[in-house]
């Protein structure tokens, strides 16, 4: 039977457990003119030589207390991770949600939503809802 290979749709996707990945080295590179943080992460297999990859930071995530979970709209569904990055000048909310597949899989299901802003602000899912 072949495997199905998963393409996910927009703005969304699964995150797995990286055993055979380290971070080597982190920091801040100027790339024109804006400051990034950045790692260098390492990847070994068994049957291949060692490949190493730069990995730019999108932003910070925060992962969600039981008490805020609790204080949240739908705490149902109310996600594990949570936080505001920036791909390509574009702002997204980001949300994740701790999984396990049928096959007994822990994963980290993703997903985006661009993210709106009010002048500067950032406007929250409760401001849009206000009725006044």
């Amino acid at each position: 039977m072949e495997k199905k290979k998963f393409i996910p749709k927009e703005n969304t996707g699964n995150l797995f457990h990286g055993s055979d990945v380290v971070v080597v080295r982190k920091g801040l590179i100027n790339i024109g003119g804006e400051e990034k943080y950045a790692q260098i992460l390492k990847y070994s297999s068994k049957d291949q030589p060692d490949k190493f990859e730069l990995s730019i930071s999108a932003g910070l995530l925060k992962k969600v207390s039981e008490e805020d979970r609790q204080e949240a709209p739908n705490p149902e569904t109310c996600p594990d991770i949570k936080g505001l990055i920036n791909f390509n000048k574009t702002a997204f909310d980001f949300a994740g949600w701790r999984n396990v597949s049928e096959m007994g899989t822990e994963y980290t299901k993703v997903k985006l939503k661009k993210a709106e802003f009010k002048g500067d602000k950032k406007i929250s899912e409760e401001e849009e809802k206000a009725p006044f």
